[in-house]
C-alpha cells in the first residue's frame, strides 16, 4: 500500500505528507515561521473572543476601506484603454463598491450587521467548494474537508440567525475558524520541526 497519500486524519503521522516533505527540503528553517503564523492566528481568535463587538465594528471598517479602495481602482481602470472591453462594467462595478465603502466607514456599526449576511454567504459558498476540492483532493482530504463543512455549517448559522445575534456569531465563527487553522499550522511546524 502507498502510504504517501494516506489522509492525515486517519494516519497521524504528520510528516508522511508530501508538502511536510516538500518544506522541510527547503533551504533554511521554515517551521519557525508556520509555528510563528499559528500562533498569532490563536492571539487574534482571542482578541476577537474578549470584545466582539469591536472585532465587528473593525472588519466593517476593514472592508469599508477595502471597498474604497477597490472602487477607485475599478473607477481609474475603466477610464483606462486597458479596459476597453468592459470599461462600464468595471466604472458600474467600481462606483456601486466605492459607495458601499463609504457607506461602511461612515456606520460601522450598520456595516459590521450587513457584513453579517455577506460573510454568512461567503461561508456557505466556500464551504461548498471546499468540500467538492476535498472530495477530490489526495493530500490533506481530512483538514480540507473538516474545514469545508465547518464553513458551511457556521455560513448557515449566520443567515439564519439575527443581525446581533450574527455579530455576536460572527466573532465566534472568527475565532474558530482562526483556532482550527492555527492548531493545524502548529501541527504541521512540528511535523516540519522532526523531519
Amino acid at each position: 500500500m502507498d502510504r504517501t497519500h494516506i489522509d492525515p486524519i486517519l494516519e497521524p503521522k504528520v510528516e508522511r505528507d508530501p508538502l511536510v516533505r516538500e518544506m522541510a527540503r527547503a533551504p533554511g528553517s521554515t517551521w519557525g515561521w508556520v509555528m510563528g503564523y499559528g500562533v498569532l492566528l490563536l492571539v487574534a481568535a482571542l482578541i476577537v473572543l474578549l470584545n466582539p463587538l469591536v472585532a465587528g465594528v473593525a472588519t466593517g471598517l476593514l472592508l469599508g476601506i477595502m471597498l474604497v479602495v477597490y472602487g477607485v481602482a475599478a473607477i481609474a481602470a475603466g477610464w483606462t484603454s486597458l479596459s476597453s472591453r468592459a470599461r462600464w462594467v468595471e466604472i458600474l462595478l467600481g462606483t456601486l463598491a466605492l459607495l458601499a465603502g463609504i457607506f461602511a466607514i461612515a456606520d460601522p456599526v450598520a456595516g459590521a450587521l450587513s457584513l453579517v449576511m455577506a460573510i454568512g454567504l461567503w461561508l456557505l459558498v466556500s464551504g461548498g467548494f471546499q468540500i467538492a476540492f476535498a472530495l477530490r483532493a489526495r493530500h490533506d482530504k481530512g483538514w480540507r474537508l473538516l474545514l469545508g463543512v465547518l464553513d458551511v455549517v457556521l455560513g448557515l448559522v449566520l443567515l439564519f440567525s439575527g443581525p446581533l445575534t450574527g455579530l455576536a456569531f460572527l466573532a465566534i465563527i472568527v475565532a474558530i475558524s482562526l483556532t482550527v487553522r492555527a492548531v493545524f499550522l502548529i501541527i504541521l511546524a512540528q511535523a516540519l520541526r522532526k523531519s
